[in-house]
């Protein structure tokens, strides 16, 4: 099974000898920190392997990452049968203010935001308002391909290929972004269909797609539809006015200047703000398979395409089966692979200024997601699954966790 790279044991092997200590009460933590539960019983739950973990301990440990790893603020919860059994927000929001993280903070999903995008999907799939299968050639009128953002297109046989479901298992054959992004030609890197190639452009074409089709933004289809069924009261695809000052990000980062973008540009693929209560509530949702018909559910889990490639971001093939002993895969929005604790369902959501990352397990009913705001580089994630919920199994290598 890949496991993370040395500098994450090391990680590991610092900030595990804390187990035990004594913590603060459940509700307050030391400067910089705040720590939630949302009920009694998150006081203890169940690792994968049955092992009981506790809040105390837990936030303890946390502490102990955010300061070995240099992040500068940290957000995770943990669910379990259908509820949120631990929290806990940690850091300072502005290293100029050092406003302290708290229940308002949110952060930056970046990728996390294409699981979010792809339940929506699903949601109007149920309203019969597209078919997963269907050719978008001819989705709105005029198609596509007559609009200058995908003028490039046109003439393309290969367009008409393109379905819903080939966007959000990322085998489009398109590259993640084109240069210039937004306005540069968009090529096909192979025919559709094919294999896994990640990319923000196939999410991104949809929005498009999705947005024409229905008259109205991502932002308001994603209130209505996801949030507010939801509950998920501190999210949004657009940075808004009501999360300034509350908005944990490093904009000073290269991607600073995209992220400002986003007060007035949703995008489906990487703009979501949330904050770990929010995106618990969403794992929830996915568990449970709530507000999707059990069929439309049951098809958005499905594995569509195995994975071959080296890397997240590296569709080369390796000499070996890279990961075939765990079957990953993708569906129509999650990454997929085989266990010793069952199927899985993850996703990543790293890039300059933040390391997220969430993983589903349906048979444990368990379920964890992680936000910081650090380096690509710090590897927060690996150490905080696997003592928070046992996760052993997630192909961080291949990730480049």
């Amino acid at each position: 099974m890949n496991r993370p790279l040395v500098s994450t044991l090391a990680l590991f092997l610092a900030i595990g000898s804390v187990a035990g200590r004594n913590v603060p009460s459940a509700t307050s933590g030391p400067p910089g920190e705040t720590a939630f539960l949302d009920s009694p019983r998150a006081l203890e739950w169940k690792t994968l392997s049955g092992e009981a973990k506790t809040a105390g301990q837990s936030r303890d440990f946390l502490r102990r990452v955010l300061e070995k790893s240099g992040a500068r603020a940290l957000s995770v919860a943990v669910v379990q049968d259908s509820a949120v059994v631990f929290r806990s927000i940690m850091g300072i929001v502005d290293p100029r203010t050092k406003k302290r993280a708290d229940e308002k903070t949110v952060f930056r999903a970046a990728s996390l935001s294409k699981p979010v995008f792809s339940y929506l999907v699903m949601k109007l799939v149920d309203e019969g308002q597209l078919g997963l299968d269907q050719s978008i050639a001819d989705f709105i009128d005029p198609p596509f391909t007559a609009y200058p953002e995908y003028a490039s297109l046109k003439g393309d046989v290969r367009s008409g290929a393109l379905t819903p479901a080939i966007l959000l298992s990322h085998s489009a054959g398109f590259p993640n972004w084109r240069q210039p992004r937004w306005t540069g030609p968009l090529p096909f890197l192979f025919d559709p269909g094919g294999e896994f190639s990640y990319s923000g452009e196939g999410y991104h074409l949809l929005q498009f797609l999705l947005e024409k089709k229905t008259g109205r933004d991502l932002a308001a289809l994603a209130k209505e539809k996801v949030f507010e069924p939801l509950g998920m009261n501190r999210s949004s695809f657009l940075w808004e006015a009501r999360f300034d000052g509350d908005f944990a990000v490093n904009l000073d980062a290269g991607l600073g200047q995209l992220i400002r973008r986003t007060r007035t540009n949703a995008v489906s693929a990487a703009s979501l703000l949330t904050n770990d209560s929010d995106y618990a509530k969403f794992l929830i949702a996915a568990l449970d398979g709530r507000g999707l018909k059990p069929e439309t559910a049951a098809a958005w889990r499905t594995p569509r395409l195995r994975v071959t490639g080296r890397a997240l971001h590296d569709r080369q093939k390796p000499d070996i089966g890279l990961n075939d002993d765990i079957g990953l895969s993708w569906t129509l929005g999650w990454g997929w692979f085989r266990s010793g604790a069952g199927e899985a369902l993850f996703h990543v959501g790293a890039e300059e200024g933040c390391e997220n990352y969430a993983v589903l397990f349906p048979e444990k009913r368990t379920g964890i997601v992680v936000f910081s705001v650090a380096e690509m580089s710090a590897r927060v994630t690996p150490p905080v699954v696997e003592k928070l919920i046992g996760d052993v199994f997630s192909p961080f290598t291949w990730m480049r966790y």
